[in-house]
């Protein structure tokens, strides 16, 4: 890479632009923690604990396959939880993903391999 000398740490990071107008639209983020701006996001796609039967108010974002795991700080993998359902999910037996869905969702699989889909609300106005 030129200007790297051997030995020396070099960060690389994909930006994203809009098809067409080359706007920049996104960058890949190597940070664990939300940066406010998409903290702020997540909170509001959620409104309350992503949880499927848990309907307690959001009060902390995470990662929904874990950063330690390889996944990424995204809106995509990303979702809003009370602090119980988070401490809770990291216990042996517990995961969830990212599936398709008309808005954000999830499944998550228990310990007792139960499977539970939830989806964020939607946003006023949406009939979707």
């Amino acid at each position: 890479m030129p200007g790297a000398s051997a030995g020396e740490l070099v960060w690389l990071r994909r930006l994203y632009t809009a098809p067409g107008t080359g706007a920049l639209v996104g960058m890949d983020s190597r940070a664990r923690f939300f940066p406010a701006g998409l903290a702020r996001f997540i909170a509001t796609r959620d409104q309350t604990c992503s949880t499927p039967w848990c309907d307690a108010p959001a009060r902390q974002n995470d990662h929904i396959v874990a950063w330690a795991a390889g996944g990424r700080t995204t809106a995509e993998n990303a979702q809003a939880l009370c602090a119980d359902c988070n401490y809770v999910k990291e216990a042996p037996g517990w995961s969830a993903e990212t599936v398709p869905g008309t808005r954000h969702t999830r499944r998550t699989t228990t310990p007792t391999g139960h499977v539970y889909r939830s989806q964020s609300p939607p946003l006023p106005g949406d009939t979707s």
